[in-house]
Protein backbone atom coordinates (compact mmCIF):
# COMPACT_ATOMS: atom_id res chain seq x y z
CA UNK A 1 0.00 0.00 0.00
CA UNK A 2 1.29 3.72 -0.75
CA UNK A 3 -0.03 6.96 0.36
CA UNK A 4 -1.91 9.14 -1.81
CA UNK A 5 0.30 12.69 -1.23
CA UNK A 6 4.00 11.83 -1.81
CA UNK A 7 6.38 12.26 1.40
CA UNK A 8 9.90 13.93 1.35
CA UNK A 9 12.13 11.77 2.92
CA UNK A 10 13.40 15.07 4.87
CA UNK A 11 9.97 14.73 6.60
CA UNK A 12 10.22 14.10 10.77
CA UNK A 13 7.21 11.92 9.79
CA UNK A 14 5.12 10.08 7.30
CA UNK A 15 2.98 13.31 6.61
CA UNK A 16 3.90 16.66 4.97
CA UNK A 17 1.99 19.69 4.56
CA UNK A 18 3.66 19.79 1.19
CA UNK A 19 1.23 19.74 -1.81
CA UNK A 20 2.23 16.82 -3.15
CA UNK A 21 -0.66 14.93 -4.40
CA UNK A 22 -0.22 16.51 -8.13
CA UNK A 23 3.46 16.90 -9.86
CA UNK A 24 2.65 19.25 -12.42
CA UNK A 25 4.90 17.60 -15.45
CA UNK A 26 5.66 21.38 -16.85
CA UNK A 27 7.75 21.57 -14.27
CA UNK A 28 9.04 18.30 -12.33
CA UNK A 29 12.67 17.87 -14.40
CA UNK A 30 13.30 21.89 -12.40
CA UNK A 31 11.92 20.62 -8.81
CA UNK A 32 14.02 19.86 -6.05
CA UNK A 33 11.51 17.36 -4.66
CA UNK A 34 10.62 15.51 -8.01
CA UNK A 35 13.73 15.98 -10.56
CA UNK A 36 15.59 12.51 -9.33
CA UNK A 37 11.90 10.28 -9.05
CA UNK A 38 10.64 11.34 -12.25
CA UNK A 39 13.84 9.92 -13.73
CA UNK A 40 14.59 7.00 -11.92
CA UNK A 41 11.09 5.93 -9.50
CA UNK A 42 8.24 6.11 -12.10
CA UNK A 43 4.39 4.44 -11.27
CA UNK A 44 1.21 3.98 -12.56
CA UNK A 45 -1.58 4.56 -11.05
CA UNK A 46 -4.73 2.66 -12.29
CA UNK A 47 -8.13 4.76 -12.01
CA UNK A 48 -11.39 3.79 -12.81
CA UNK A 49 -12.02 7.64 -13.06
CA UNK A 50 -10.98 11.19 -11.44
CA UNK A 51 -13.05 14.01 -10.42
CA UNK A 52 -13.36 17.89 -11.28
CA UNK A 53 -15.24 20.42 -10.38
CA UNK A 54 -16.69 22.81 -12.66
CA UNK A 55 -17.04 26.84 -11.63
CA UNK A 56 -19.99 28.09 -13.29
CA UNK A 57 -20.36 31.96 -11.57
CA UNK A 58 -19.85 31.41 -7.87
CA UNK A 59 -21.26 27.52 -7.81
CA UNK A 60 -19.08 24.51 -8.28
CA UNK A 61 -20.59 21.26 -10.32
CA UNK A 62 -18.65 18.18 -9.84
CA UNK A 63 -18.04 15.61 -12.57
CA UNK A 64 -16.88 12.13 -13.18
CA UNK A 65 -14.03 12.00 -15.99
CA UNK A 66 -13.46 7.92 -16.91
CA UNK A 67 -12.24 6.82 -20.30
CA UNK A 68 -15.01 6.01 -23.17
CA UNK A 69 -13.43 2.54 -24.20
CA UNK A 70 -12.00 1.66 -21.56
CA UNK A 71 -12.49 0.93 -17.65
CA UNK A 72 -9.46 1.39 -16.36
CA UNK A 73 -6.76 4.23 -17.44
CA UNK A 74 -3.40 4.15 -16.53
CA UNK A 75 -2.17 7.78 -14.99
CA UNK A 76 1.97 8.27 -14.86
CA UNK A 77 3.35 8.62 -11.30
CA UNK A 78 6.02 9.11 -9.12
CA UNK A 79 6.70 7.05 -6.28
CA UNK A 80 9.32 7.54 -3.30
CA UNK A 81 10.29 5.53 0.00
CA UNK A 82 10.13 7.36 3.58
CA UNK A 83 13.06 6.06 5.77
CA UNK A 84 13.87 3.12 3.42
CA UNK A 85 15.61 0.23 5.50
CA UNK A 86 14.41 1.05 8.38
CA UNK A 87 11.26 -0.62 10.68
CA UNK A 88 9.35 2.97 10.02
CA UNK A 89 9.67 2.54 5.62
CA UNK A 90 6.65 3.59 4.11
CA UNK A 91 5.96 4.38 0.37
CA UNK A 92 4.07 7.35 -0.99
CA UNK A 93 3.27 8.77 -4.46
CA UNK A 94 2.29 11.60 -6.80
CA UNK A 95 0.48 11.56 -9.93
CA UNK A 96 1.86 13.42 -12.99
CA UNK A 97 -0.53 16.12 -14.24
CA UNK A 98 -0.59 18.21 -17.30
CA UNK A 99 -2.40 20.84 -19.27
CA UNK A 100 -6.01 19.83 -20.62
CA UNK A 101 -7.19 18.81 -23.80
CA UNK A 102 -10.22 20.66 -25.51
CA UNK A 103 -12.57 18.37 -23.88
CA UNK A 104 -11.20 19.06 -20.25
CA UNK A 105 -11.26 22.75 -21.06
CA UNK A 106 -14.81 23.13 -20.60
CA UNK A 107 -14.48 21.28 -16.99
CA UNK A 108 -11.06 22.31 -15.43
CA UNK A 109 -7.96 23.70 -16.06
CA UNK A 110 -5.33 20.66 -15.64
CA UNK A 111 -6.01 16.81 -15.99
CA UNK A 112 -4.22 13.94 -15.21
CA UNK A 113 -1.44 12.24 -17.81
CA UNK A 114 -3.20 9.17 -18.87
CA UNK A 115 -0.94 6.69 -20.22
CA UNK A 116 -1.85 5.20 -24.27
CA UNK A 117 -1.14 1.28 -23.25
CA UNK A 118 1.46 1.04 -25.61
CA UNK A 119 3.30 4.15 -23.33
CA UNK A 120 3.06 1.82 -20.43
CA UNK A 121 6.12 0.25 -20.98
CA UNK A 122 8.23 2.89 -21.88
CA UNK A 123 7.11 4.78 -18.40
CA UNK A 124 8.18 1.88 -16.58
CA UNK A 125 11.33 1.44 -17.79
CA UNK A 126 13.93 1.45 -15.19
CA UNK A 127 16.38 1.95 -18.24
CA UNK A 128 14.82 5.36 -19.82
CA UNK A 129 16.33 8.55 -17.57
CA UNK A 130 16.43 11.00 -20.79
CA UNK A 131 13.81 13.79 -19.86
CA UNK A 132 13.44 14.52 -23.66
CA UNK A 133 12.19 10.78 -23.89
CA UNK A 134 9.61 11.02 -21.03
CA UNK A 135 8.89 14.61 -21.59
CA UNK A 136 6.61 13.16 -24.80
CA UNK A 137 4.48 11.37 -22.51
CA UNK A 138 3.95 13.92 -20.28
CA UNK A 139 0.93 15.20 -22.38
CA UNK A 140 -2.78 14.76 -22.52
CA UNK A 141 -4.39 12.27 -23.70
CA UNK A 142 -7.00 13.24 -26.47
CA UNK A 143 -10.36 14.38 -25.75
CA UNK A 144 -12.11 11.34 -27.89
CA UNK A 145 -10.90 8.76 -25.29
CA UNK A 146 -12.66 10.86 -22.45
CA UNK A 147 -16.60 11.04 -21.34
CA UNK A 148 -18.23 12.86 -17.96
CA UNK A 149 -20.92 12.56 -15.76
CA UNK A 150 -21.88 15.43 -13.55
CA UNK A 151 -22.25 13.94 -10.32
CA UNK A 152 -24.14 14.45 -7.04
CA UNK A 153 -22.47 17.16 -4.78
CA UNK A 154 -22.41 14.01 -2.56
CA UNK A 155 -18.62 13.96 -3.51
CA UNK A 156 -18.13 17.03 -1.97
CA UNK A 157 -17.06 15.32 1.52
CA UNK A 158 -14.84 12.54 2.53
CA UNK A 159 -17.49 11.29 4.57
CA UNK A 160 -19.78 10.10 2.06
CA UNK A 161 -18.16 7.10 1.08
CA UNK A 162 -20.46 5.56 -0.73
CA UNK A 163 -21.67 4.25 -3.92
CA UNK A 164 -24.18 7.21 -3.82
CA UNK A 165 -21.53 9.87 -4.70
CA UNK A 166 -21.22 8.41 -8.57
CA UNK A 167 -25.17 8.99 -8.89
CA UNK A 168 -25.43 11.40 -12.28
CA UNK A 169 -26.59 14.46 -11.27
CA UNK A 170 -28.09 15.21 -14.63
CA UNK A 171 -27.11 14.02 -17.82
CA UNK A 172 -24.16 12.82 -19.57
CA UNK A 173 -21.86 14.51 -21.11
CA UNK A 174 -19.93 13.09 -24.52
CA UNK A 175 -16.71 14.17 -26.17
CA UNK A 176 -17.22 14.78 -29.64
CA UNK A 177 -14.12 16.48 -30.37
CA UNK A 178 -11.14 14.89 -31.38
CA UNK A 179 -7.35 15.93 -30.66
Amino acid sequence: MMRWQLVPTTEPAFTTKLSTINARSERVFESRLYRGLVIRQRCIVPLSGFYEWKKTGDRKRPFRIYLRDEPIMSVAGIWNTWHPGSPDERQSFSIMTTTVNAFMREIHDRMPVILDRSNEDVWLDPEIHEPEVLEKLLKPCPSSWLNAVEISTLVNSPKNNTPAVLEPATHIRESNAHD
